[in-house]
């Protein structure tokens, strides 16, 4: 369906237009929540249930006696029931409050209470699962907002700048069973509709252009020997550490810059729009006594901390010329290029320290004349820090940064006009301008939109419509760019519509194959090959379809499944919940927090495309740095902010999902480590077994009081000896508090720290605890050893998250022999990543609608 939409210029018809689009959305979703989920009877337990009850609970809700309304001798055990489903969860929860059975009645064993709720709430999920699926069906879903996002990039060619892309400007979307891509949790609402609107008109606002650039391409060049001669920096040449000479600049210290001396031509601005720059730095180095490399930085004034480090590099001993090519927009301030880690930069004399000492000494007996005295002294003999006495300073053991000139170039296009732009107008501006060419512009990009063959009434429908905005005495740009809006908001394109006549299971065909196949791979709309073979109908044959998956993984559009499945399969937005109390965690700052978000994603990364062994997860002599990340695990050696693979030494407690530290610092609220939510963690991602839900009000461990010392460990054994949370516990603690030696920002510890542990004889460490299944452990390394050991168990786990993942469903009871195909097939094939993506979509499942 092609619903007309307003010209970008003429906006006066959109809200009609919204309503008629907002009842279409309403009635696909209606579709989709009309499909029922149907009760699980062979996963009933009455044998063991009823008698529990009959024992302990229907003498107050039984025939005779209904307290509060509930009768438990007549409730079904019908999860998939909402009345049925709230009495039990009722039961559940007064039971884990021990408020189940009262204190006056026979009391069960903690063991038996433990099975009861435990079986509670595995129908619970079990009924939630059957509401979101539908029969091991694949219902059709709305694209979440970074298919959208790659999606749009790939059928239009387009590159986005930051805070231009569709993902930027798009609400996040909803997730079920951990995933963005399940059906029932991607709906669509007014407000949505209205961001999905403003995203299409900037879309084909950029897709589209008019005329020749806004700004030409232009080179802006500061030579460093016109500083002294420029009024507005000349004070660099008198800063203690800048030295001017009559070619270049020499940083000893601090940094040279633009200073908005830089100007686009005929602008007040040195960047005149956003785009992409080439930034140039003609530099050298001069090694100093101890004959490290110099390393030189370069800065632009940017609001946005992630958007201020340029470039950072060794620079060689000889001229030479560095550049990159960045976005930029007009908030950009000025550049800075400084030198890098300098050590032993000492410019005052012995007076001037002499001077300081006594300051101090003044200061600490209140002799505040003196102080002044002092300071006074200071200035009229230039020995302050902002005005050295030059003789005293001695710089010929320093390294020195050599800077010529520093060179802006842009705005830079690829084309002109640009790829998008020749996707729909492709015929060239000299086509003729008439009904005809528009009917051909869209009987070419129609079929890539929808990603299948269209009729020849959906491509009169978007004509039509063109037609009108000409007829309203729009340009021709302005009619396609309507057209184009229109296509990108339509159910058509924002759906992933796999469309079926009947309740009965079809194969796909050869098109939805190619869809669900490059949605799974690359969060994004099937590539030329991927149609090729849609239209000749040899997708499906297994040798082809087992080819294009391996090519599709060594595609760089695979980092599509990066961010997708393995960034949330391992919970990475959630590293940074939490801000760390920097006054406890000096060591931390945001270059480092994005680091531990960085070292997660580029492992996984690193397993998938070197065919690594899933098992590196638990421990692996390996793992991914940059610079940032590895001076904060002490490893030498490291420059630069791109992560690569980096051989952990012997003795390094790293290696292995659990050792990073984003991991640990998710496990913790900025001030202590929080054992029982690292302890979900583990066996959420790990092994695909969450926990049950903890009761109403049961809190948490309470941080110290005042007067207390104890440690988290120590408060959570206290926590424990509350009956009702100690069943839940005793399954959860274990992986937790094996973890504790890691910090709240996952530094490695022998002794507590933060919170109020901060003087010298904190407690040690004990990470010592029992698994669930008996083994014990002693320490961190053991525990990883022994959660190796459960192989078998992880392979389940992800087969079943992987599967959710690509159908865009919930696991269902019918997906167990498929879960153990493919658990099987990864332990055959060294428990690689593409062995069990093979597997998947070699499943009928993934055949199947």
């Amino acid at each position: 369906m092609i619903l007309p939409l307003p010209s970008p210029t003429r906006t006066t018809a959109w809200l009609p237009v919204a309503m008629s689009f907002i009842v279409a959305m309403m009635f696909i979703n209606l579709l989709q929540a009309q499909t029922p989920g149907s009760p699980d009877q062979a996963h009933r337990s009455s044998k063991k249930i009823r008698p529990f009850l009959k024992t302990y609970c229907f003498d107050c809700h039984g025939p005779e006696t209904q307290e509060s309304d509930l009768r438990l001798d007549t409730l079904e055990e019908d999860f998939n029931k909402s009345t049925s489903a709230s009495s039990w969860i009722e039961v559940m929860d007064k039971m884990n409050l021990g408020e189940m059975p009262p204190d006056n009645s026979p009391s069960p064993t903690t063991a038996e209470l433990a099975e009861v709720t435990h079986w509670i709430a595995a129908e619970l999920r079990k009924a939630e699962r059957n509401s979101f699926g539908n029969e091991g069906r694949v219902i059709l879903r709305r694209m979440n907002r970074a298919e959208y996002t790659n999606t749009v990039r790939d059928l239009l060619h387009l590159r986005f700048l930051p805070g231009e892309s569709p993902e930027s400007v798009l609400p996040p979307d909803g997730t079920a069973e951990g995933f963005d891509k399940v059906s029932v949790a991607l709906m669509l609402d007014p407000s949505l509709l209205d961001k999905y609107f403003e995203v299409a008109l900037g879309v084909a606002n950029k897709a589209i252009v008019d005329g020749p650039p806004p700004f030409a391409t232009e080179t802006i060049r500061l030579e460093m020997e016109d500083i002294a001669e420029n009024r507005a920096i000349d004070y660099l040449c008198a800063t203690p550490g800048i030295e001017c000479q009559e070619k270049a600049i020499v940083l000893m210290q601090g940094s040279t810059r633009s200073f908005g001396v830089m100007k686009y031509p005929g602008t007040r601005d040195e960047i005149p729009v956003n785009g992409m720059y080439r930034i140039r730095v003609r530099a050298w180095g001069q090694r100093g006594a101890d004959g490290k490399p110099v390393i030189m930085r370069l800065r632009q004034g940017h609001p946005s901390a992630d958007q201020q480090l340029l470039l950072e590099t060794e620079v060689t001993d000889e001229p030479k010329i560095y550049e990159i090519v960045v976005p930029r927009d007009p908030k950009c301030g000025e550049y800075n290029v400084s030198i890098v880690n300098q050590t032993g930069f000492q410019i005052t004399s012995r007076a001037g320290n002499e001077i300081r000492r006594q300051q101090q000494q003044a200061g600490t007996s209140k002799d505040y004349e003196k102080v002044m005295r002092l300071q006074s002294r200071q200035q009229l003999e230039n020995l302050t820090w902002g005005k050295p006495n030059p003789d005293a300073a001695d710089t010929s053991k320093l390294r020195k940064l050599v800077v010529d000139w520093l060179e802006c170039e842009g705005p830079l296009y690829d084309q002109w006009p640009p790829k998008s732009h020749e996707t729909l107008f492709f015929q060239g501006d000299d086509a003729t301008e008439n009904e005809d060419y528009l009917r051909e512009i869209f009987a070419q990009f129609l079929p890539q939109a929808f990603r299948r063959p269209v009729t020849q009434e959906e491509i009169e429908k978007v004509v039509t419509l063109c037609l009108s905005e000409l007829a309203a005495g729009e340009t021709y740009h302005n009619a396609v760019r309507t057209g184009l809006i229109s296509i990108l908001c339509s159910p058509k394109f924002l759906y992933i519509i796999e469309p079926s006549s009947t309740d009965q299971k079809r194969p796909l065909d050869d098109w939805e194959l190619a869809s669900r196949l490059s949605y799974f791979l690359w969060s994004s709309m099937p590539d030329e090959e991927l149609f090729r073979l849609a239209a000749s109908g040899q997708l499906r044959q297994p040798g082809i379809l087992s080819a294009q998956v391996d090519r599709m993984l060594a595609n760089p559009k695979s980092h599509g499944f990066v961010l997708g499945f393995g960034a949330q399969w391992l919970k990475t937005d959630e590293f940074r919940n939490f801000m760390p109390d920097t006054r406890l965690y000096k060591e931390y700052d945001d270059e480092l927090g994005e680091a531990m978000v960085g070292e997660v994603i580029a492992f996984f990364s690193e397993v998938l495309h070197q065919d690594e062994s899933a098992l590196s997860f638990f421990n692996a002599d390996w793992t991914m740095l940059n610079e940032r990340l590895a001076r904060f695990y002490g490893i030498d050696g490291i420059k630069g902010n791109e992560f690569r693979r980096v051989n952990l030494p012997e003795d390094s407690p790293r290696g292995g999902l659990l050792a990073m530290a984003g991991v640990a610092m998710r496990g913790s609220d900025g001030n202590r480590t929080k054992p029982v939510n690292r302890g979900v963690y583990v066996r959420d991602v790990l092994f695909n077994d969450p926990p049950n839900p903890p009761p109403p009000n049961a809190g948490e461990v309470e941080p110290n009081i005042k007067g207390e010392k104890l440690t988290v460990r120590e408060r959570l054994i206290q926590h424990q000896q509350i009956p009702s949370c100690a069943a839940c516990h005793r399954t959860i603690d274990s992986y937790g508090l094996a973890l504790e030696s890691f910090n709240a920002i996952g530094a490695w510890r022998t002794h507590q720290d933060g919170e109020d542990f901060r003087s010298r004889n904190t407690p040690p460490i004990d990470a010592s605890g029992v698994l669930p299944n008996g083994k014990p452990f002693e320490d961190f390394v053991e525990f990883r050893l022994l959660l190796l050991d459960q192989k078998d168990r992880f392979a389940h786990g992800l087969a079943e998250k992987m599967l959710t993942y690509a159908l865009g469903r919930p696991i269902e009871p019918t997906d167990r022999p498929l879960v153990d195909r493919l658990a099987e097939q990864m332990r055959n094939s060294n428990y690689t990543l593409s062995s069990l993506i093979h597997g998947v979509v070699a499943s009928q499942a993934f055949h199947t609608k």
